[in-house]
């Protein structure tokens, strides 16, 4: 009993202090939130250390071209440490118009296609379609993300030197891919009308070469028996420019420019808001609107010049 006692006792002694100082938390954090506007000060705090990380990212961003090079502010750098970007980022403000366009062409250029491929291929109007958009969806998007998309932004800005000779070697495989894909579609489209002429003749020796366009293509590139086949080469390369274009103008021709810049304008936003909300309260915390004011003001005048600082 005795030694129970004494190591209570001790036990009591041992977690005293560590209890007072729990209850003295305790009541130092309920004289600190009672008013709640501690609580709107973390959020403002929160809100504008966002925007000022986000912003001066958009500056480094320009300041480095891209990250094509170290950072010169703070750094000891030897010689030139490369153009800076003086410009803002460019970008529609929305993709919809985008992937409206890429889905007409995909569904156009497929129902032609299909229309080509059906009068005379033997799966009739549903194999000619499926055949149609499968090449319709490749020669698109390939040319869209593969040529417009990255190759054709990578190569302005040559200063990030290997993203830059990646985009020099790709895209001429990638342009060669394209021309190759319609001119073989179009073969295609050739040999089926004169294999079914031959087959309303009697004859069934064209059957080996409809089963290999991609010879015919190397052979002979141009040589076309019929108008259809040059329709569909001039439609299928027209439409892969088209979705090329759509592809380089999707973002800012220098990759990752535009979304730094989205970034930091959402957090000006966001932050913005925030001010908004925090002005309206009647325990502001002056200081801190105060702070964020001037950010905002500095982020609006940066995004209205875009010139690096």
């Amino acid at each position: 009993m005795a030694a129970n006692g004494l190591e209570e006792t001790a036990t009591r002694q041992f977690y005293k202090p560590e209890n007072e100082r729990d209850h003295g938390a305790r009541s130092l954090a309920s004289d600190h939130f009672a008013n709640g506007t501690h609580i709107q000060d973390f959020d403002l705090q929160f809100a504008l250390s966002r925007a000022r990380r986000d912003f001066e990212n958009l500056r480094a961003f320009r300041r480095t071209s891209g990250w094509a090079f170290d950072d010169p502010i703070g750094k000891e750098t030897k010689g030139s440490a490369g153009k800076p970007i003086e410009r803002s980022a460019i970008y529609p403000d929305s993709h919809i118009l985008t992937f409206s366009v890429l889905a007409v062409l995909i569904l156009f250029e497929g129902l032609a296609n299909a229309y080509f491929f059906s009068s005379s291929s033997d799966l009739g109007l549903l194999g000619g379609w499926l055949q149609a958009i499968t090449i319709s969806f490749v020669n698109v998007i390939s040319a869209f993300f593969v040529i417009g998309y990255l190759c054709l932004r990578h190569l302005t800005n040559p200063q990030k030197r290997w993203s830059f000779i990646a985009a020099a070697v790709g895209l001429p495989i990638a342009v060669t891919f394209i021309v190759i894909l319609n001119l073989a579609a179009a073969h295609y489209r050739d040999l089926l009308e004169i294999h079914a002429a031959s087959l309303a003749l009697g004859g069934t020796e064209i059957t080996g070469e409809l089963i290999a366009p991609i010879q015919s293509v190397f052979a002979n590139p141009f040589s076309f028996q019929t108008l259809d086949a040059y329709l569909l080469l001039t439609l299928g390369l027209t439409f892969a420019i088209i979705a090329a274009y759509k592809g380089r103008t999707f973002d800012d021709a220098i990759p990752g420019f535009g979304v730094v810049q989205r970034r930091a304008e959402r957090s000006a936003r966001e932050l913005n808001r925030v001010v908004k909300k925090a002005a309206g309260g009647r325990n502001a915390p002056e200081e801190q609107i105060a702070e964020a004011q001037l950010l905002l003001m500095d982020m609006a005048e940066d995004f209205g010049s875009a010139r690096p600082r």
